[in-house]
């Protein structure tokens, strides 16, 4: 079978009704359960008589491996998702999260961008492969792994410390953040190869208890909310790194916001707020922002139990966002002195979980793979390396010398505001799309 002979119409309608059944598959971490999508995706391997085991790492916290031998000894790729979705407030959907619902060519519910639909696009790829009767030189390996969502201490880290030899490879293909644009000269698609750091902070805040009828100058809630403001009004210092430099100018050149020389007021200081302020795309904006600077947002708050109590302490927690050569004590600091410029009182600081900024080199055989695998389904593609704002679990391989590339397979920004947000869908042209990229570039790299 050659690619040309693939019945791509009904690989499209498979795809779409696989997505449309793991999405209906409940695996909001926490508390994850992940085992019940790892059972749906060994099911599917298993017709497609493709050896494949799930590891748990803890009761109903399963990973999946599957591998496709080649001819060499060690794996050269690695295709990989991870199983869980964040929590989804159903009452602010306009369809039910976990329906899987197909409605006019768009599949809807959450992990239908992060990131069930890439572990659908990874396996259709992977078992087309197998159908064509092609017999790569290079292991294929899929792998769809636990926690991700949660920081991944039950996924891939618990993976590589168990059962190292399962996740040894020389490159992999993971999700990208996604988000890509287009223009008139191109249809940028964004390759994640680089990610800013994670700093999760707890600020815990002490005051006296009372009742809440005779008010007092040390209410620990009243202190707690003048940090939250503190850090949302707080601008962190804009810092140039080298991915988001190159990021900057490769893309100047091809966007038609503003003139090239404007945009690339990005890179200065002195000059990057207002060139934000023009750019019409304001998801793009915000984006480009965030990787111009640390981020310090406030998402979690816990005080109190009763409404006519006056709390003894509580504690709000932070998602830290690092950029490369920034270090978790560096931002400490800041926000000890922003906290303590606004008359905050009696806190204290710990840090609930870190993991520094990562980085793998273009220069390498599967990314040119890639960018062929995109120009091939797409004259107009062109791909930019891009340092993602957010984490994945791409960081744990890139720590271990493993060049790790993130990928969107539609250019797109709006395809961003899924990401967490309500009302995550995506549509069938996408993930076919993406079907196409992914077995080219296989095919391209491993046969």
């Amino acid at each position: 079978m050659t690619h040309k002979s693939i019945e791509w119409n009904s690989v499209e309608r498979e795809a779409t009704e696989l997505l449309s059944r793991y999405l209906q598959i409940n695996t909001t971490n926490p508390p994850g359960n992940e085992t019940e999508g790892a059972k749906f995706l060994k099911e599917i391997l298993e017709k497609e008589k493709i050896y494949c085991d799930i590891y748990e790492s803890s009761p109903g916290r399963g990973n999946l491996i599957s591998k496709f031998t080649g001819r060499n000894t060690i794996p050269e790729i690695i295709l990989l998702h991870h199983i869980d979705v964040v929590p989804a407030e159903e009452k602010k959907w306009s369809r039910p999260p976990f329906s899987g619902q197909v409605i006019d060519g768009e599949i809807w519910g959450r992990g239908a961008v992060d990131c069930k639909s890439l572990g659908i696009m990874e396996l259709m790829a992977f078992i087309l492969l197998k159908r064509s009767g092609l017999f790569p030189e290079k292991h294929i390996v899929f792998a769809a792994t636990a926690d991700e969502e949660a920081g991944g201490k039950w996924g891939v880290p618990w993976l590589m410390e168990n059962y190292p030899d399962k996740l040894k490879t020389r490159f992999v293909i993971n999700e990208g953040v996604g988000l890509g644009l287009n223009t008139e000269t191109g249809n940028f698609c964004f390759c994640q190869v680089a990610e800013k750091g994670v700093c999760w902070i707890r600020i815990h805040f002490e005051g006296k208890p009372g009742h809440g009828s005779q008010p007092h100058d040390n209410n620990c809630v009243v202190d707690m909310a003048r940090a939250i403001d503190a850090l949302a009004s707080h601008r962190f210092k804009v810092c140039i790194t080298g991915p988001v430099k190159h990021f900057i100018c490769m893309l100047a050149s091809e966007q038609n916001f503003m003139p090239e020389e404007e945009f690339l007021g990005l890179t200065d200081q002195n000059l990057s707020s207002n060139v934000l302020e023009k750019i019409p795309e304001k998801k793009l904006s915000q984006i480009l922002s965030a990787m111009l600077k640390n981020t310090a947002v406030p998402t979690v708050t816990c005080s109190g139990s009763k409404t006519n109590v006056i709390p003894g302490e509580c504690y709000c927690e932070v998602d830290c966002i690092i950029l490369p050569g920034s270090t978790s004590e560096e931002l400490l600091e800041i926000i000890n002195e922003v906290l303590t410029d606004r008359g905050c009182r009696n806190f204290s600081i710990e840090i609930n979980g870190q993991s520094l900024a990562s980085e793998s080199p273009v220069d390498t055989p599967l990314y040119n793979a890639l960018e062929k695998g995109f120009r091939k389904n797409d004259p107009r593609a062109k791909v930019i390396p891009y340092m993602s704002t957010g984490a994945t679990d791409s960081r744990f391989f890139r720590e271990k010398g493993i060049p790790a590339y993130g990928v969107q397979m539609i250019s797109s920004v709006e395809s961003a505001e899924g990401i967490h947000g309500h009302n995550e869908h995506i549509s069938s042209e996408h993930i076919i799309t993406g079907i196409k990229i992914l077995h080219d570039t296989i095919k391209e790299f491993c046969t």
